[in-house]
C-alpha cells in the first residue's frame, strides 16, 4: 500500500496539482463523453430584454475585468431580464509553448476561483451558459473529465450551465434561441463565419436567434430568417491573435426583444464597445 501511495504522490508532484485539482480529477468522470445538445424551455411573451456576452478567458492576462465591472453595471442600469454567456469561461491551459506565460491565473482550480468570483458580480441576475473549446480542454486534455460549466453552476446560486458548446433555449413552442460556440479557425471577412453557419441550419430545425461565440468578434446578421450575433469578447487581443493578425471585438450585447403569437416581431440588439 505504501508503495502505491508514493508512486500517486510522485505522480502528484511531477504533474505541480493542487490538493483542489487532485480532488478534481478523481471525483470526475474520466474518458466521458461531450455532453448531448440541451434544449432548455424558458418561455417567455411580450418583451424580453437579454444581456449577452462571450469569450471571457478568465486567467488570460488580457481578461478585462474593470470591463466585466462595467458590463455589470450597464446590465443593472438597462434593467436587462436575464444574461445569456457563449462559452470559453477560462482561458485553460492549453500546452503550447509559451502560453502559460500569457496567464495571469495559472492551472485550473486559480483560474475557476477567479471565475466565481466574477460570476458572483451578476448575482442580480440569471444567468446561463454554455462551455467552449478552452473551457474543455479540463475536460479532454489528460482525460481530466472536468466540465467547466458544471463546476461553475454548483458554486454560483445564479448560474445555469446549458451545455458544451451548443444548447438552444426554447422561448416559447416553436421559437428557439441556440447558444453556439465553435472549435474551428476564423476568417477573412468578419460576416463569413456567422454566414455559413445559418447556411448550415437544415431547414425544419434552424433555429429563430442564434449566438455565436468563439472568433472574437461583434456582428448583427439577418438571414434565412434568423437573427444571428457574433457576441465579441471581454478579453483583449492577445499574443497570439496579434501573431496571427487577427482582432478581437472586446464588447457585449444588450437585446430588445418581442415574443407574439407569430414569433420575434421585434429583435434590436446593441453593442457596448470596449476600448483602452
Amino acid at each position: 500500500m505504501s508503495e502505491k501511495l508514493s508512486k500517486i504522490e510522485r505522480i502528484v508532484k511531477k504533474h505541480g496539482l493542487t490538493d483542489s485539482e487532485l480532488e478534481r480529477v478523481l471525483t470526475s468522470t474520466k474518458n466521458s463523453a461531450p455532453q448531448k445538445k440541451q434544449v432548455f424551455k424558458d418561455y417567455h411573451t411580450g418583451k424580453l430584454k437579454i444581456g449577452v456576452f462571450s469569450d471571457c478567458h478568465i486567467g488570460h492576462e488580457m481578461f478585462d475585468e474593470p470591463f466585466f465591472k462595467y458590463m455589470v453595471s450597464t446590465f443593472k442600469k438597462e434593467r436587462v431580464d436575464k444574461v445569456y454567456q457563449v462559452g470559453d469561461i477560462l482561458e485553460g491551459m492549453s500546452g503550447r509553448d509559451g502560453h502559460i506565460y500569457e496567464l495571469s491565473e495559472i492551472g485550473y482550480d486559480k483560474q475557476m476561483k477567479k471565475a466565481i468570483q466574477m460570476f458572483e458580480l451578476l448575482k442580480d441576475f440569471k444567468v446561463y451558459g454554455i462551455d467552449g473549446n478552452h473551457d474543455g480542454w479540463y475536460q479532454k486534455k489528460g482525460n481530466g473529465g472536468v466540465i467547466v460549466g458544471s463546476e461553475l453552476e454548483s458554486k454560483v446560486e445564479h448560474y445555469t450551465h446549458l451545455g458544451q458548446m451548443e444548447a438552444d433555449v426554447e422561448l416559447k413552442p416553436g421559437v428557439t434561441m441556440k447558444l453556439y460556440h465553435a472549435g474551428d479557425g476564423t476568417a477573412y471577412a468578419v460576416s463569413y463565419k456567422m454566414q455559413k453557419l445559418m447556411e448550415s441550419f437544415t431547414g425544419g430545425e434552424k433555429p429563430n436567434v442564434v449566438l455565436s461565440g468563439h472568433y472574437h468578434k461583434a456582428l448583427y446578421m439577418f438571414n434565412r430568417n434568423i437573427h444571428g450575433l457574433e457576441c465579441g469578447t471581454m478579453c483583449g487581443q492577445t499574443s497570439w491573435m496579434r501573431g496571427k493578425k487577427i482582432p478581437a471585438h472586446k464588447g457585449f450585447w444588450i437585446v430588445d426583444m418581442d415574443i407574439g403569437k407569430a414569433g420575434i416581431g421585434k429583435f434590436a440588439p446593441e453593442f457596448f464597445p470596449g476600448y483602452k
